[in-house]
């Protein structure tokens, strides 16, 4: 039991050690600079220069610990968790933001579609009032072509396999916007 507080008093020497040697500030400096630039790249859009400079910041913190402040393994492993929890506070932070705060109100995080959500609605609507009409192919259709239904031209899909050019089909279904022809034989 007698050792077990000693290791636990050696490791919290160590950890207090981290910020009050000679170079510490060097450190503290490099580790909420590193933040700062990782907090700048989530909200910029991109893996860009603020992301590699504050990964190349909290890198460089750990290298001054271990180097110019002779810092111990633990030293170096213990930084390294700090830095890794603050990293991960702020990703569930901005996360939480994004869903249910503020962030998520801007135009930043973009919550909807740029797409109407009537659209094709209309369009299917007047689709559908070509079942049953007969028109004259204007491609051939294997199994995609064009149809001429009076006046107008439309895209349709073969319902029986290939069909040439100049026979006459009919409308037999519409789905998601794709007009449906089968030929018609007399």
């Amino acid at each position: 039991m007698n050792t077990s507080i000693l290791l636990a008093g050696s490791a919290w020497n160590e950890f207090v050690s981290i910020f009050t040697g000679e170079f510490a500030w060097l450190t503290i400096l490099l580790m909420v600079v590193g933040m700062v630039l990782c907090i700048i790249e989530a909200i910029v859009p991109g893996f860009g220069i603020f992301g590699i400079s504050g990964i190349l910041c909290e890198v460089g913190a750990v290298v001054v610990n271990a180097t110019l402040c002779n810092g111990s393994p633990l030293q170096v492993l213990i930084l390294i968790l700090i830095i890794t929890l603050v990293t991960l506070l702020i990703f569930l932070l901005f996360v939480r933001s994004a869903r249910f705060g503020l962030l998520g109100k801007t135009s930043i995080v973009e919550n909807k579609s740029s797409i109407p959500s009537d659209y094709g609605k209309e369009d299917t609507q007047k689709l559908k009032e070509l079942i049953g009409k007969e028109g004259i192919l204007v491609t051939e259709c294997h199994p995609v072509g064009n149809v001429r239904i009076g006046d107008d031209v439309f895209e349709v899909s073969s319902k029986g396999g290939i069909i040439p050019k100049g026979d006459v089909v009919k409308v037999v279904a519409v789905e998601n916007n794709i007009i449906y022809v089968s030929k018609i034989t007399y």
